[in-house]
This record gives C-alpha cells, structure tokens and sequence, in this order.
C-alpha cells in the first residue's frame, strides 16, 4: 500500500520539516481523512514524525516523535470499554453502603413518605432504584462489544488510543505508519552505509 501524498504544510499549528510530507491522517472517530478535522484527536503519520495531537477547544496537546524511533504497533478490536468489573464492584458496594447508611439513618429524620403497597419510605425506594440502575449498568458493560484501539510503541515512550472509527481504517493508518518507520529507518542505514564507505 503506497501512502497518498498531502500537499499539507501545517497540521493544527504545527509546522511540517522542509521536505516533509504527510502520509496518513487518523481521526479516531472519523477514520482515515485528508484534510485535518479543527478538534478532535488525531494522529498523523509523516515520513519523518508521528504526531499525536488532541484539540478539544478548551485544551490541547501534542505529542511529535521521530518516525524512526517508532518500534511497533497492534491495532486490537473488541477492547473493553468504560470501567473494570472491580470499578463497577466498588460502585456497586458504595451504592450498597449509602443504601443501608441513609436511606435507614434518613427515614425517621425525613417527613413519613410511604409508598402505598410497598410499604417502603419514598427516600429508601429511590436509593434502591440507584443501586439496581448501577448493577444493571455493571451487567451491560461486561455484555456490550468492545471497540478498536491502536498501540503505537516506540523507544521509551508508549501510546494507547481507542478509536471508534472502522476497523479497516485504523488498520490502513497502521499499514502507512509502518511503511514509513521502514523507509526510514532504510534511508539511515543507506546513508550511514555510504558515510563508511
């Protein structure tokens, strides 16, 4: 797969190295684009850097390492979303212990509001609805389909992003940065080569 050459010279402020050109654009939730969203994450593969650059209006980073010292990749699917089973143990248990603490210790302070047929103070039903509203959202996070994360390693630095975007398409941003870790990584060994000789 031969990457597209962009006629870019900036991506979000940051200028490209005389010579350089963009390879690939990734929106993690657009997918591959050819020209730079205003906001958002993205990733940007360059025959010279990749860039991580995230914009949400309010704040901004970038993150710019030298193409050649990206050492490898993975692009997972079905990546747990949202919090851990212990996350969802705990918040569970602290619904369980606001439930027995107030909802007991609040009744006889609260005005008697007793729900006909159940027999249950208004104030402890409500908290009872919050705690089975958080083991039913504990039951669906572990039941609903991950989503798709790229891995992007390098020397001394890691990064994690989850995407939304099509599988294909954060395998294709994949293709085209390994590409071009490789011509670099060609071009150096090339030129130190004829600096020995």
């Amino acid at each position: 797969m031969k990457p597209a050459r962009s006629y870019l010279s900036r991506v979000r402020g940051v200028e490209l190295l005389p010579g350089e050109r963009v390879a690939a654009l990734l929106s993690p939730d657009e997918g591959l684009l050819t020209e730079p969203p205003e906001t958002g994450r993205l990733l940007v593969a360059t025959d010279q850097r990749f860039m991580s650059i995230a914009d949400s209006g309010q704040s901004k980073s970038r993150e710019i390492f030298a193409i050649a010292s990206v050492s490898g990749m993975s692009v997972r699917d079905d990546v747990s979303q949202g919090f851990g089973w212990k996350q969802w143990a705990s918040l569970i248990l602290g619904g369980i212990i606001v439930y027995v603490a107030l909802a007991y210790w609040l009744v006889d302070r609260l005005p008697q509001i007793v729900i006909p047929g159940l027999n249950i103070h208004a104030f402890a039903l409500v908290v009872m609805l919050l705690v089975v509203l958080a083991g039913w959202l504990f039951w669906r996070g572990f039941t609903q389909p991950g989503g798709t994360a790229i891995q992007i390693r390098g020397v001394n630095w890691d990064l994690e992003v989850p995407c939304a975007a099509q599988f294909n398409d954060v395998v294709g941003f994949a293709h085209v940065l390994s590409l071009m870790q490789t011509q670099r990584q060609q071009s150096i060994w090339s030129g130190g080569s004829a600096e020995r000789e």
